[in-house]
C-alpha cells in the first residue's frame, strides 16, 4: 500500500526538493500546500496518511495551526526543520508532531522517517484509546460501587446481595448494571 503524504510548506523551491525525494522513496505526494491555506478543509479532502510540515524556523502559529489539525483530523505529523531547540521541539510534541526532523532528509532516509512516524503515532492513538477505555470503566465501576452502598444503606443487606439485587434488577429491566447504578444514583440526588 503507497503512503499518501500532504506536504505544507510556505517555500516553493524547498518543497519541491521534498517532493522529490519523497517519490523517490516510494510515497504518492497528494499536494503541497502553503501553511495559510485552509489546513482542515484540505486534510478533510484529501485524506493524506501522514502530513509533513518543512518551516525553517517554525512559528509559534504555525505550531497552534499544527496542534488544532492533529486534535481535528489526527494523523502522524513529521515537522522539518533547520533549527532546533528544547523550547520548539517541546512545542511541537505539545502541538501532536510525530517527529521533529532538523536538517533535510536523504530520500533513502526518508521512508524510514515517515514510516517510524506514523507507527509511533499509531502506538499512541492505540494507548491514549486504552487509557480513555480504562477511565471510563473505572468510572463506571465508582458508579456501581456507589449504587451498591445505597442499597446496602437503604436494605441493611451485605455487599454480595445488595450487588446480586442490582444485577437482577438491571437484567429484568434489559439494562447493563452501570445503567441501573446511574439512574438509582440520580434518582437518590448522589450522581
Amino acid at each position: 500500500m503507497t503512503i499518501r503524504v500532504l506536504i505544507v510548506d510556505a517555500k516553493p523551491e524547498r518543497s519541491q526538493v521534498l517532493e522529490k525525494a519523497l517519490v523517490e522513496a516510494g510515497f504518492d505526494v497528494l499536494a503541497t500546500v502553503d501553511e495559510q491555506q485552509d489546513l482542515h478543509a484540505v486534510v478533510e479532502r484529501l485524506q493524506p496518511d501522514a502530513v509533513i510540515i518543512d518551516a525553517a524556523l517554525p512559528s509559534r502559529d504555525t505550531l497552534e495551526h499544527v496542534g488544532q489539525l492533529g486534535r481535528r483530523y489526527p494523523k502522524p505529523m513529521i515537522m522539518l526543520a533547520e533549527e532546533e531547540t528544547p523550547d520548539l521541539t517541546r512545542q511541537a510534541a505539545k502541538a501532536g508532531v510525530s517527529a521533529y526532523v532538523v536538517d533535510h532528509v536523504k530520500p533513502a532516509l526518508m521512508r524510514s522517517m515517515v514510516n517510524v512516524a506514523i507507527t509511533s503515532f499509531e502506538s499512541h492513538r492505540a494507548l491514549k484509546g486504552e487509557l480513555t477505555r480504562t477511565q471510563e470503566t473505572l468510572a463506571q465501576r465508582r458508579s456501581i460501587d456507589r449504587a451498591k452502598a445505597l442499597i446496602m444503606e437503604m436494605r441493611g443487606i451485605g455487599e454480595e446481595v445488595a450487588y446480586q439485587y442490582l444485577r437482577s434488577t438491571a437484567m429484568n429491566r434489559r439494562m447493563t448494571i452501570h445503567e441501573l447504578a446511574q439512574e438509582m444514583l440520580a434518582a437518590a440526588g448522589k450522581r
